[in-house]
Formats: structure tokens, C-alpha cells, sequence
């Protein structure tokens, strides 16, 4: 499986850490064809929809410090915008079902792959709104909240413009203090254009390749929705995200209360396999993965080993990560 994964992605990389405290990182192949730059532990990889649970931690922050009740309807904390339901009437919906894609709102089709630093700006609130020519779907409740899953990017642009209006900072700046600035990480954040244009300036961005292995125009896509998939990092700084995570877990984090880690590995009554921001994995165990236009990848977190196994690429393989190989590969670091 490791030879076909080889010769599927230009460039993977993996972090784990195994129950004793054990670190080793893999690397095999490029960051970039074209140029012939090999992957290297300090390789930036596009980090997809993990992004939900980076997110995540950050609102849980807010509400730890009662900036926010995350059982409260999002609607009371937003002034620009209002979630509302399809008969034009303020959504009840609250932040927790938001976080865990209960909230009634159901996507667009296409996303928003194809989008470019060179294109035409796209506010949060087009998105909000649905004034966008590929992904023209209003965003508002469709069902009663708490009655369906529905996996939803466009309910965490909600959460994005939350965060952004409670802590009046650009949402990327906000989870930078937040988060990443209190974990020292350095290869990590929300990539507005402006953070990836410095980025890839001062830092080894993996180049990104559509599933027919061409690189992508522009190397690098632009997500607007950076809450939901905006997130650029390493393996090892995801684990070190994951390794305080579960850290929390057992009270032992300065970043996260151990109540509010629960809260989110917590997997939902009526839909058991979702969590807040994470997905619920065997017993004691978590996932989040990503998957878009230029890169896969996955995380697995068990909190009663502290075993904690990332794994990143830079090509769209086309198909989940059972079939991959990214998902074996963090089941082999995760000794399974």
C-alpha cells in the first residue's frame, strides 16, 4: 500500500506519537514537482476541513472565558449578518450544533474549489449570502435544527464570522492568538491572502496537484471559507495541536479546560458518530481528516493511549482516504 500511495501523491508527510511520548516523522517524495524540492518535516500542507476542529478549540476558548454560551442561538452574538430559516425568520440554531453540522444548513454543491488569489474577492459575507457565481446557495436553516446531520462548510463560515464579530479581529488573526501564538506554533494558519503570500514567501508551501496530477493554477488555492477549510500546517504541528488536545482531556492543558475538551470529544445523542469539530473513532478515539482540490489528509487521536498519528499530502487522489491510503497509513502509525 506504501508504493501505491507513493506513486499516487507528488509529496506525503506523517507525524506520530506513540502511548509513551514517542515522536518520529516520516517524509517520502516532493513538495513540488516542477521544481524537484523533496518533503521535508517543515513542508506546509494544506490542512482541508482539519480546519473544523482548529475552529472549534477556538470557540470553545470564547466560551471558557464567557465571551459566548455555545448553547445559545448564534443569532444573538451577530450584528451583520442573521442566520435565518426559509420563511425569512431568525434561526434558532445555536453555536454547539453548528460545531457538530446539525444546524439544519445544507451546502452548495461545488464548494469553492477553483477559487484564486488572482480572482475576484470574495467577502464572508457573499458566501453568507450565496452571491457567488459557483456557489450560489444561500445559507440558512432547511431543516430543524438538531434534527438531521448534514456535513456543512457553510455552517462553519458562520462560526468564522462569530468568532470575528465577538473578537473584532480578522478571523485568522483571532485563532493566531488564540491558538497558535499560545502553542508557539510557526508553520501553522488560516491562509488568507495575505498570510499565504507571506507564507509562501518565507516558507516551503507544498505545491498543489488536481487529481489528474497537474499542478493547480496559481500552485496554491484561495478558501474564502477559512473556518471550514482554510488551514495550512505540518504533521507535526497537527500533533502538537492534538497532543494538547488530549492533554486537555485529562486536565492537564494551559490552552483548553478539561470540561471543554470533553464537550467536544463528546459524540452527539442522536447522531453518535459526530462530535464538536472532530468525529467520534473506536473506542476512545477521535478523527478529523480534509480533502480538497490540492491535498488529503487525516488525524487520529486516542485520549486514553496519548497515540496520536497525522498524515499529509499534496495531491487530490479523487477518492476518501479509506481507499487512498492516507487512512492506512495513520492506522499503521497508530499501530492497528
Amino acid at each position: 500500500m506504501l508504493e501505491q500511495m507513493i506513486k499516487r501523491f507528488p509529496g506525503i508527510s506523517s507525524a506520530y506519537m506513540d502511548a509513551t511520548g514517542n515522536v518520529r516523522t516520516e517524509c517520502f517524495g516532493v513538495a513540488d514537482k516542477e521544481g524537484t524540492i523533496a518533503v521535508d518535516e517543515n513542508t506546509i500542507f494544506p490542512a482541508c476541513s482539519i480546519s473544523k476542529f482548529v475552529t472549534s478549540i477556538c470557540v470553545m476558548r470564547l466560551h471558557e472565558e464567557n465571551v459566548i454560551n455555545i448553547d445559545a442561538a448564534v443569532n444573538t452574538y451577530l450584528k451583520q449578518w442573521k442566520l435565518r430559516t426559509l420563511d425569512g425568520q431568525e434561526s434558532n440554531a445555536t453555536i454547539r450544533e453548528l460545531m457538530c453540522h446539525t444546524a439544519g444548513i445544507i451546502d452548495g454543491e461545488d464548494g469553492f474549489y477553483g477559487h484564486r488569489r488572482n480572482d475576484s474577492e470574495i467577502s464572508l459575507l457573499d458566501i453568507l449570502e450565496g452571491n457567488i457565481s459557483y456557489n450560489n446557495r444561500h445559507v440558512r436553516e432547511e431543516n430543524v435544527p438538531g434534527t438531521v446531520f448534514e456535513y456543512s462548510d457553510a455552517g462553519y463560515c458562520v462560526l468564522q464570522l462569530l468568532i470575528e464579530e465577538v473578537t473584532g479581529q480578522a478571523f485568522e488573526d483571532a485563532v493566531k492568538s488564540i491558538v497558535f501564538d499560545k502553542l508557539k506554533l510557526e508553520n501553522t494558519f488560516y491562509a488568507s491572502a495575505s498570510n499565504l503570500s507571506y507564507y509562501e514567501s518565507n516558507k516551503s508551501l507544498a505545491t498543489g496537484y488536481d487529481d489528474k496530477g497537474e499542478v493547480i493554477r496559481g500552485k496554491y488555492p484561495l478558501c474564502p471559507d477559512l473556518a471550514a477549510s482554510g488551514l495550512w500546517s505540518t504533521p507535526m504541528e497537527l500533533l502538537q495541536i492534538g497532543q494538547e488536545f488530549v492533554e486537555a482531556m485529562h486536565g492537564r492543558s494551559a490552552l483548553l479546560d478539561e470540561k471543554s475538551a470533553r464537550i467536544m470529544s463528546t459524540p452527539v445523542d442522536k447522531f453518535p458518530w459526530t462530535c464538536l469539530g472532530v468525529f467520534a473513532s473506536g473506542d476512545h478515539g477521535l478523527m478529523t481528516q480534509g480533502w480538497g482540490e490540492n491535498g488529503q489528509c487525516m488525524m487520529k487521536m486516542n485520549y486514553h493511549t496519548g497515540a496520536i498519528s497525522v498524515v499529509m499530502t499534496n495531491q487530490n487522489p479523487e477518492m476518501e482516504q479509506s481507499e487512498s491510503g492516507v487512512e492506512w497509513l495513520v492506522d499503521c502509525n497508530m499501530g492497528k
